[in-house]
């Protein structure tokens, strides 16, 4: 059996993947193939950490900072090396690396002023994500091998180099593959490291027929628990009183007198 080229199914991985069978992932062409292409997850680490790093730092260099207003955060964020991309979130000013990961620094607003109040890194917590990848193959798995998975591996890795399936089209298996297998049921994700596999459990996103169907019907996205239709939408103050109370475990929390005088604001 193969299949070249499908699109990944996001919400059905168990369904996309047979029983006894192998799927093959690899980086799409995009933002994230310049970071994702050739590294090792060391090193994805590696970068995410250096990251972090930087936008907590930069957070306590504007500690005692206020600004006239958000476009002021931004300017000052591009003065000092950072990128600044679009973002939707009134409170949020996004910014990316050189790597095109993501990070958000959170603002508060007072009297006639703005500052930086923290940081929130989440995004940086997924190495690799499913939406990064597009599935490239699917084989099954020959029954001599199913009760030994690290060997099967290496085979793919020498097949998919050396002798390819007749309808397989994409790359030649190397770092920053995916390799899921589906051993009587259950669903394993491998990346492709310089030398050998590493089980990357998060790979695949959890199957939820019962959230997909309440998305499509829901009027309130936060209301999403197993009951449809459960209450009215909440108002833009209760969501924004819990969107604060949500980053206050991430983000680096710095007080600010919020009637600062403009003369001391930067600009």
């Amino acid at each position: 059996m193969g299949e070249s080229n499908p699109s990944p199914v996001m919400d059905e991985p168990m369904k996309s993947i047979p029983e006894n069978s192998y799927a093959i992932y690899q980086v799409k062409a995009g933002s994230e193939y310049r970071l994702l292409r050739f590294s090792s997850l060391a090193q994805l680490q590696k970068d995410v950490l250096r990251f972090r790093k930087r936008m907590h730092a930069e957070t306590a260099a504007l500690d005692e900072l206020a600004f006239a207003d958000e476009a002021h955060v931004m300017e000052r964020l591009r003065r000092d090396g950072f990128t600044v991309i679009s973002s939707d979130h009134p409170q949020r000013v996004r910014v990316c690396d050189e790597s095109m990961r993501t990070s958000d620094f959170c603002l508060g607003f007072g009297d006639r002023c703005c500052w930086v109040e923290g940081c929130d890194t989440r995004a940086l917590d997924t190495l690799v994500r499913f939406d990064s990848y597009d599935r490239v193959y699917i084989g099954q798995i020959p029954d001599s091998s199913r009760n030994q998975p690290d060997r099967f591996l290496d085979d793919l890795f020498l097949r998919f180099n050396t002798d390819y399936p007749g309808d397989y089209t994409g790359r030649s298996m190397s770092v920053s593959d995916i390799v899921v297998l589906n051993l009587n049921g259950k669903l394993t994700s491998y990346y492709v490291e310089p030398v050998g596999f590493k089980e990357i459990p998060d790979f695949l996103p959890p199957e939820n027929h019962l959230k997909n169907a309440e998305m499509a019907i829901e009027d309130d996205y936060d209301m999403i628990d197993g009951i449809i239709n459960n209450g009215e939408k909440k108002s833009v103050r209760e969501q924004m009183g819990e969107y604060r109370n949500m980053i206050e475990a991430y983000v680096h929390a710095v007080p600010k007198t919020a009637n600062k005088d403009r003369s001391d604001l930067e600009h």
